[in-house]
């Protein structure tokens, strides 16, 4: 799904927008009018978490704004509370041309990186290679109290659906340096209060380049993994649920893993999630025909609009329009036929009946949100980590409508299918992603020492065998 949105914004031919260009009223009123019809148009869930009387809200608040001329940056910004609002990870807002995540902003940035706990703020490190005192509690950043920073990039953060706090937490962990320049463009120089030891003291320095803060992320490159630890649990690791032409094929590696656990006789399976955005839907099911314990239906049902024509441009894949072609009406609602997981599913033969522990954070979306649901449904396994950015009931994703606003410039990538999860627990919050039900956040001490707490858990919660 992630790659095919890339894709799509690869092939299209753009005649950028400069960030400091002015565009007129008229031209800001008419990109949020194709903004809004083509959300009204094509995302299947629009109206899921804030209804249509409160997006009103949000388009009438937006709107007053837009009676002065703005450059490209501030019209992007000015348009984040509608996609606040709409709750859906999937939503792409991207200036064309640009990075997603960091848009036009490439240098200057703030230079530490931190981390937000429940109540503080903690230094990691420096993006380069300048000291810092490592775990100290950040008080300021340019004379604003730390609190009132995280308030207004809060309230603009998109990444996770419905009142997910776990996405969120992530983008702002991962991405502050960019949404601090969104919300308070960029600085010659940064001083941040700290409270280090007890004492107050000040740190100044310089903003790095955008490539200096993502060389400190590290990737995963392995797709999926497994192993097996103390004789009597196996720990299986995947990344993403897709996988290349030059890398092993997930389904003979889902194959080869279970006939080993089959064999070796184990009893406990810890399935590492943490850090997975998803992927291709039928390799979560795949993997939840090993893990079920009976046959199984997936999902109840899919949602998506018809195939419409706008007066803007928008881009569609012609393999979608097709498929949806397809789709019936029932019950008021516009349901797509063509997605998998729509039977009932037997489960493997050499399936895994033992001990499960599955293991979640903020990362985890998508497809790994859908596949944890059927899983937390069917009272399957232990969860142990963090909630997730995808909602436990719906997924909006799938194929994408990409428009382009003509005047702005800035993509709006909108997921045109919403995957309703089949037999859940009535008692399963429906407006949160998965909670588990042993809930750890690594604290910045954890992360500076190189502990996991969420996997100690894990270990602790596997059962020994009983020969």
């Amino acid at each position: 799904m992630k790659r095919l949105l890339t894709l799509i914004l690869g092939l299209q031919a753009f005649s950028p927008q400069s960030p400091a260009q002015t565009l007129k009223p008229d031209q800001l009123k008419e990109d949020l009018g194709i903004f809004r019809d083509a959300l009204e148009r094509f995302h299947p869930e629009m109206y899921r978490y804030t209804d249509e009387s409160g997006f009103q809200v949000v388009f009438s608040d937006i709107e007053r704004q837009l009676d002065r001329p703005m450059d490209q940056l501030e019209f992007y910004q000015t348009m984040r509370p509608a996609l606040a609002a709409l709750k859906d990870g999937h939503i792409k807002w991207i200036i064309q041309g640009e990075d997603q995540h960091y848009g036009a902003f490439a240098s200057g940035l703030f230079p530490l990186q931190l981390h937000f706990e429940a109540e503080k703020v903690k230094v990691l490190a420096h993006f380069g290679d300048e000291n810092v005192p490592v775990l100290a509690e950040v008080v300021s950043i340019n004379g604003r109290p730390i609190a009132s920073i995280k308030d207004a990039i809060w309230k603009r953060l998109s990444f996770g659906d419905g009142d997910s706090d776990g996405g969120k937490r992530f983008q702002l962990n991962r991405y502050f340096s960019a949404l601090h320049a969104f919300e308070y463009g960029l600085n010659d120089s940064y001083e941040v209060e700290l409270l280090h030891d007890g004492k107050l003291q000040t740190w100044k320095g310089n903003g790095v380049e955008k490539d200096q803060i993502e060389a400190n992320f590290k990737t995963e490159d392995t797709p999926f993994s497994f192993r097996m630890t103390n004789g009597w649990t196996g720990i299986m690791k995947i990344n993403r649920f897709f996988s290349y032409k030059h890398e092993p094929d997930f389904k003979r590696f889902l194959r080869n893993s279970f006939k080993s656990l089959e064999e070796e006789n184990i009893c406990n399976l810890i399935l590492d999630l943490r850090g997975n955005e998803g992927g291709f839907e039928k390799l979560g099911i795949e993997l939840y025909r090993y893990l079920a314990q009976d046959q199984f239906e997936y999902y109840d049902y899919v949602t998506t609009r018809r195939n419409q024509k706008t007066d803007y441009p928008s881009h569609t894949s012609k393999i979608f329009r097709m498929l949806n072609s397809f789709s019936k009406e029932k019950d008021g609602v516009f349901r797509f036929t063509k997605a998998p997981g729509l039977k009932t599913y037997k489960s493997h033969k050499n399936r895994f009946d033992g001990n499960l522990i599955v293991l979640l954070d903020g990362q985890s979306f998508s497809v790994t949100t859908e596949l944890s649901a059927r899983v937390q449904a069917d009272g399957r396994a232990h969860f142990v980590g963090e909630e997730t950015a995808g909602g436990a009931e719906v997924n909006s994703s799938g194929f994408f409508t990409i428009v382009t606003l003509p005047h702005s410039k800035i993509d709006l990538g909108i997921p045109r299918l919403g995957f309703h999860m089949a037999n859940l627990n009535p008692a399963m919050p429906r407006d949160r992603g998965i909670l588990p039900n042993h809930p750890i956040v690594p604290t910045a001490a954890d992360i500076v020492n190189g502990k996991d707490p969420v996997m100690e858990k894990a270990l602790e919660l596997v059962v020994r065998p009983n020969h």
